[in-house]
């Protein structure tokens, strides 16, 4: 209904266009009203047609072609209410734009046709986005409002101020002491004219801006005064976006600083389909300002740093070397800002940045009441499957909006699932939460992604069942509210593991296979070659979701015999004996048997890296509740096993040897990593040659402990024990032990050992 609402609204200003296109020359009744689509053409999508699409020079410059420029990048993009946006600016812009002197380069009858194609033309992409914007439901105008860039560097507002106004804004600068602002300022009318825009026509995106500046002042003065740089560069973002750190506007620029993806992905920002870390605030900070030192290093002024940021370095080199090679030019006179004939966005772009920086400091000059605004406290916590963030909002009982508010960089519906890991800021409180319910939340189950280009024809059923999924599955992975797509459309396709077929015949049990890993083998590969998924095969080698493989490594490839003790009643289990899982066993229900917090259960059974599996052996962790003193807790079978194993004496010296019992899931690999050795040594002092199978209970020696060496790790905002020992691959419980800690809890500041 909306979407109808909005093609209504526009059809007076198409119609008016229409009419002036009937005033401006003759009619080209030759002028074809829609170009003939050749057959080469008929894959492509209609934004990659429309921007195949070329005028003259003299017409490329008018707004209304530029912002349909605009809107053609946008819906290139898939970004659909940006298009709109654009669409609706070209089609003002045309209705204004009149055949005078403006334009003394274009003929009358150059600028009927013109007239006459451009409302077509809209109408046409209009067609294309309107369907798009009404999948988008009810968020579609609260995108428009919050997240895309209007009144900022785009707005090509023509009205000036007159010379009454002008005075008025004069008088009060004339009463400024210039030396307090640390960007070098002229007032002249270019400025004046800006801070008469910015206060007048813009008043409603000033203020707005100057108010969520202020939750990012400690931010970007922190950096900026560690760079040495001036602190009114600010404003430079104000102008940009005003601190809209989802803000997008033209040529596809994103984030608080507006970085292109090329650019941003030059300095560090990375962009992809999943992330785009343009929108971090802090990232993007870091990035703007080493791109305008960069600049200012090479043209050693902020104001010609500001105007290459806008329109390009090598614009803006080209003019100054031109300059410089004027003989008519006095040489005595440095080369400004001011000198410069530049495009009209940048002639307007660098006063106006001015202009923000004088109301910023004297906003109740203009009547501009300026409250302070905060960043919503967070928790983090480090991920490594792919999660919905639906999900994690229905476990921490939020909105999704919370968790993309919090995750800006987060481009679709998941965390990444691309990467090994991914920090997950979560509203404060709430980490407990999320780590209890862990365990509970469904995980992405896809291995891998393939982008797909829709062909004439092709409908969602046709490519689902092509890739062997459910439809419901590809529109998820698309953000898909409807089955509805077009020809030269992008699609992510999820890819699953599909494994082998068992055989419908009785099979004896087999030997536990395992397999030594070679060069250019990763756990995928693996997965794939025996038909297994990539979990079982972390959960059958005690691998966490951060191990990588390594030439050499012995892997377990089939799930190994466990030969636990009889299993007991839980009431019955003591603390410190591990209790073998059954059908329908989850962590949080053997925790809540044995009375311990579910979060140490998972600590001391690598829960938070493997999903429990039938006749898997779960160690009951030692708690006595409301005490700070645990009980005695009695040594596992292969703790005494190592323990009667050590020699009576030991020195720093010593090279002597303690004996290990080889456990389920166990290889050279994780062994020698668990005793700080190599394969090679482990190898040389079994005898094993180049061998590496091992058999469960198989008892084979290991080196003598080194002297430990530490290093220090300084607690981080968010950071808890988990993601410290995900980050160092040690157990939280050696992180307990090397630092005598009482409890988990941490504090940022905290100075932690760990062994290096």
């Amino acid at each position: 209904m909306k979407s109808l609402v909005a093609i209504f609204s526009v059809l007076p200003l198409l119609l008016s266009a229409l009419v002036v296109s009937g005033c401006a020359g003759k009619p080209q009744s030759s002028s074809p009203a829609v170009e003939p689509i050749s057959v080469e053409s008929e894959q492509l999508s209609f934004s990659e047609r429309a921007l195949k699409e070329k005028v003259s020079d003299s017409l490329a410059i008018r707004p209304s072609w530029t912002y349909y420029q605009y809107a053609l990048q946008a819906m290139d993009n898939q970004e659909w209410l940006l298009a709109r946006h654009y669409l609706d600016e070209s089609l003002r812009q045309l209705v204004s734009e009149k055949f005078d002197s403006t334009y003394r380069n274009v003929s009358a009858a150059e600028d009927s046709v013109y007239r006459s194609r451009m409302p077509l033309r809209i109408v046409r992409a209009l067609d294309e986005v309107y369907p798009n914007v009404a999948d988008l439901g009810e968020n579609a105008e609260n995108y428009i409002r919050n997240e895309v860039s209007i009144e900022g560097v785009d707005a090509l507002d023509e009205s000036a101020a007159d010379s009454a106004a002008l005075m008025v804004i004069e008088s009060f600068l004339d009463t400024l002491d210039v030396s307090q602002f640390t960007l070098p300022v002229r007032f002249n009318e270019r400025v004046l004219q800006e801070i008469y825009y910015m206060t007048n026509a813009a008043r409603s995106f000033t203020s707005g801006s100057l108010n969520r500046k202020t939750a990012y002042d400690s931010l970007i003065y922190a950096q900026l005064d560690a760079a040495q740089m001036p602190r009114d560069l600010i404003y430079l973002a104000l102008v940009e976006s005003g601190f809209k750190v989802k803000a997008y506007s033209r040529a596809k620029a994103s984030g608080m600083w507006q970085f292109i993806p090329e650019t941003g992905k030059r300095y560090g920002l990375e962009v992809d389909y999943w992330v785009d870390m343009r929108r971090n605030p802090e990232l993007a900070t870091k990035a703007a300002l080493k791109y305008l030192n960069r600049l200012h290093s090479e043209f050693g002024d902020w104001l010609l740093a500001m105007a290459a940021y806008n329109c390009g370095e090598g614009r803006v080199r080209r003019l100054v070397r031109e300059m410089q090679e004027d003989s008519t030019r006095d040489t005595t006179l440095p080369i400004t800002y001011w000198d410069l004939e530049l495009p009209k966005e940048t002639m307007r772009y660098v006063p106006r940045i001015l202009a923000a920086m004088v109301i910023g400091h004297y906003p109740e000059q203009y009547e501009m009441t300026v409250e302070k605004t905060y960043q919503p406290d967070f928790d983090t916590v480090t991920v490594f499957d792919s999660f919905p963030l639906e999900e994690v909002a229905k476990l921490l009982k939020v909105s999704e909006d919370t968790l993309r508010s919090l995750n800006m960089e987060l481009v679709k519906w998941c965390t990444p699932p691309n990467k090994e890991s991914y920090v997950l800021r979560l509203p404060v409180g709430t980490r407990s939460a999320f780590v209890d319910g862990y365990d509970k939340m469904e995980k992405n189950s896809f291995s891998s992604w393939h982008h797909h280009k829709v062909r004439k024809g092709e409908s969602l059923g046709v490519i689902a069942r092509q890739y062997g999924i459910k439809v419901s599955e590809l529109q998820q992975a698309n953000d898909m509210k409807s089955t509805r797509i077009r020809a030269g459309q992008s699609l992510l396709i999820p890819i699953k593991v599909t494994p082998k077929p068992k055989s419908k015949v009785a099979k004896k049990p087999e030997k536990v296979r395992t397999y030594v890993a070679k060069q250019g083998d990763n756990l995928a590969s693996i997965a794939r070659l025996f038909g297994v998924s990539q979990e079982s095969l972390r959960a059958w080698n005690s691998m966490d979701a951060a191990a990588f493989v390594n030439v050499g490594d012995t892997l377990l490839v089939s799930k190994p015999e466990v030969k636990p003790s009889v299993a007991v009643d839980r009431p019955k289990l003591a603390k410190g004996q591990k209790y073998v899982a059954r059908e329908g066993d989850t962590y949080a229900a053997i925790a809540s048997a044995y009375d311990v917090p579910v979060v140490l259960l998972l600590q001391a059974n690598q829960g938070f890296s493997k999903r429990l599996m039938v006749g898997d052996s779960v160690v009951i962790p030692e708690f006595v509740r409301n005490s700070s003193k645990t009980a005695p807790r009695s040594a596992s079978k292969s703790e005494k096993n190592r323990a009667d194993s050590k020699p009576a004496h030991s020195s720093k010296d010593d090279e002597k040897s303690s004996i290990y019992v080889v456990q389920a899931g166990d290889n050279l690999s994780s062994i020698a990593r668990k005793y700080g050795t190599t394969v090679a040594k482990l190898q040389s002092l079994n005898n094993m040659g180049s061998s590496t199978n091992l058999n469960i209970g198989q008892k084979i020696k290991v080196q003598g402990a080194a002297a430990e060496e530490f290093l220090t790790h300084t607690v981080k905002k968010g950071e808890g024990l988990w993601d410290i020992s995900r980050q160092y691959k040690v157990t939280i419980e050696e992180i307990v032990k090397w630092n005598g800690l009482k409890d988990t809890k941490l504090k940022v500041g905290d100075r932690l050992k760990i062994k290096k």
